[in-house]
């Protein structure tokens, strides 16, 4: 059972308003609660584990967007290169950004699998 699950409706609203509004204090009031209850949540590990599936689960999302980039972001590399008569400078450094920003989420997401097997590994040999 994912952490989301166990959380109320509010405690949702309040973990998406996180990822949308500029800080706690405005997320809490976007959902309807006070900072005091925003805080206490926030220490609440079913919280702190919902926000962070949440983040996880953006991450993706914004990976699976810059991947659908990716191939724009190439041909522009490769438009601009080609066209000796055009200013391609700010071409070529937003396909360039793309390219950078795709290959440190990638690097994110494969760090995130590997300390993810290596804290299911020791989970296991602790149980032994």
């Amino acid at each position: 059972m994912g952490e989301s699950e166990r959380l109320t409706p509010k405690q949702r609203a309040f973990v998406r308003a996180l990822l949308t509004e500029r800080d706690t204090r405005a997320a809490a009031r976007a959902v309807g609660i006070g900072e005091t209850t925003a805080y206490r949540w926030l220490r609440a590990p079913h919280v702190r584990a919902a926000i962070f599936e949440t983040e996880g689960a953006a991450l993706e999302a914004a990976t699976r967007g810059l991947l659908r980039l990716a191939s724009e972001a190439v041909n522009t590399l490769d438009a601009a290169m080609s066209d000796q008569e055009a200013a391609t400078g700010a071409r070529i450094r937003a396909a360039d950004i793309v390219l950078a920003r795709l290959l440190q989420l990638r690097e994110l997401v494969q760090i995130e699998a590997r300390v993810t097997a290596l804290e299911t590994a020791l989970r296991q040999e602790v149980k032994r």
